[in-house]
């Protein structure tokens, strides 16, 4: 059994937003994917960024704005984003007094369709 706690003091700096790695972490064998937790503080963003993973946001707490490409939507803990391996996104922080909360879950692109 691999269990990880998200824990703030598990924090890391990544994409200019803080970042907890909760798998791989030990266990990489088990599976082709990986997730974190991302939190974005008040008024803050994601660097706008690429890869070839695809990836999902799943919005836990607060509210923002996703831009995928030149498309941008409202974002909350309502949420879930699939973004394409490849295409530049980030997420900001459209709150003045509350954390955007998420979790990152990523796959290689070999792994799942592209078209969407």
């Amino acid at each position: 059994m691999l269990i990880r706690r998200m824990d703030d003091a598990q924090l890391s700096d990544a994409y200019g937003i803080l970042f907890q790695q909760l798998y791989p972490h030990g266990g990489e064998e088990l599976a082709p994917w990986g997730f974190g937790r991302a939190v974005v503080e008040p008024g803050g963003s994601t660097d706008p960024h690429e890869h070839p993973e695809h990836e999902c946001f799943i919005f836990l707490s607060g509210t923002g704005t996703m831009t995928i490409g030149d498309e941008s939507s409202p974002v909350d803990a309502q949420t879930s984003v699939l973004i394409p391996g490849g295409l530049r996104h980030h997420v900001a922080n459209t709150s003045a007094g509350e954390r955007l909360v998420f979790l990152s879950v990523y796959w290689p692109a070999e792994h799942g369709p592209t078209d969407l």
